[in-house]
């Protein structure tokens, strides 16, 4: 398929404005994050490689290690399912896996957020974003769906900077636990309305939040004797309680009450969406993709922006032709809509120059 030069047709804004008006389930991947300075795959494959080995202590571990070190080197979620579930030092290699990731993680997201808290909230694009669906949903919605993999806490800056209510699944004030299920809930605000005899009595309205589904767990979780609990801004050298990629990826989430429940959440957010809005998504998580698959057939509007495009996501692009893509092209953009390719002159994959082409 060639790429037409070409303005873009009014028709393409029409579908996109259309989207967002059903507002679209929101879903979040490491192109997101990447863009503020997080590392991306290749980034933690280099800090894994580097740090690993130097922590490991049996010699079963180590030499599980070192076997594994080529095809980790080459694709790290492939290299690291090379490690066989059940045998002696594997465990040794998850724990010293999800250590490591948790502090590359925690040391890069500090530095990101100390940055955005220098700027200035609505030159942000994703405070922006966030304010736009949330103003954008019906009255009666409960809550807005959020769904990231990544386990920065970027998304819960840009809502308090967009000062939108958030759910993170969590109750509590310093130590947060997560709900029994369901893990989220209608929240509620109470007023009080005027009655005709003169009296007053008590209203609850529901009231919308923004709610975060993290599926792969979040370095503000700690991992205790007790279960998970959610402590913000906390740099205690102590365990997180995140899905590391490769081998403990899908028994985490299988065996652990919390992400269990994170994932029926999700998996309800994804199958009760009018549409959905993907930013920074490679589609390489099998689980996610799966499921979004399953609403693709059905017709589900979407919107894809990021980077470069994934094998997964030219698989996407090739069997659901409804599906907007936006990627990057050399300065500007291939954009890919109705069995069409696109260029565009302004780089409309990042998320600015969207909202600005497209809907503000």
């Amino acid at each position: 398929m060639t790429a037409t030069k070409t303005a873009l047709p009014d028709d393409l804004f029409k579908d996109v404005q259309q989207i967002f008006r059903q507002t679209p389930a929101l879903l979040i991947g490491s192109g997101f994050s990447c863009g503020y300075g997080l590392p991306g795959m290749g980034a933690l494959g280099a800090h894994l490689e580097a740090k690993i080995g130097p922590q490991l202590v049996s010699p079963e571990a180590k030499a599980l290690w070192d076997k594994s070190l080529a095809a980790i080197h080459a694709n790290l979620e492939a290299g690291l399912n090379t490690i066989p579930q059940g045998v002696v030092g594997r465990e040794e290699i998850v724990s010293a896996i999800r250590n490591q990731t948790a502090k590359l993680i925690l040391e890069s997201t500090e530095k990101a957020e100390n940055q955005l808290l220098r700027q200035a909230p609505d030159t942000l694009a994703p405070v922006r974003l966030l304010r736009m669906l949330y103003n954008g949903a019906p009255q009666n919605a409960e809550h807005i769906p959020v769904i990231t993999t990544n386990y920065d806490t970027l998304i819960e800056l840009f809502c308090d900077l967009a000062e939108l209510p958030l759910d993170t699944g969590f109750v509590g004030h310093r130590r947060r636990k997560p709900r029994p299920a369901p893990i989220f809930q209608t929240q509620y605000s109470r007023s009080w309305a005027a009655e005709r005899r003169g009296g007053v009595q008590v209203e609850h309205r529901p009231c919308k939040t923004v709610r975060l589904h993290k599926p792969h767990g979040s370095i503000s979780w700690l991992a205790t004797e007790h279960g998970p609990v959610e402590v913000l801004n906390s740099a205690i050298d102590a365990a997180r309680a995140i899905v590391v990629p490769g081998p403990s990826k899908y028994q985490d989430a299988l065996v652990n009450v919390l992400f269990d429940l994170m994932r029926t959440e999700m998996n309800s957010a994804i199958g009760g969406a009018a549409a959905l809005f993907c930013l920074g998504f490679g589609f390489n998580d099998d689980h996610l993709q799966g499921v979004i698959r399953g609403r693709l057939d059905a017709g589900m509007p979407m919107v894809l922006l990021t980077r470069g495009k994934t094998a997964s996501i030219e698989g996407v692009l090739k069997t659901h032709p409804h599906v907007i893509g936006i990627f990057s092209h050399m300065a500007g953009s291939e954009v890919h809509w109705q069995g069409q390719t696109l260029l565009a002159a302004a780089p409309l994959w990042q998320l600015d120059d969207f909202l600005k082409t497209f809907l503000e």
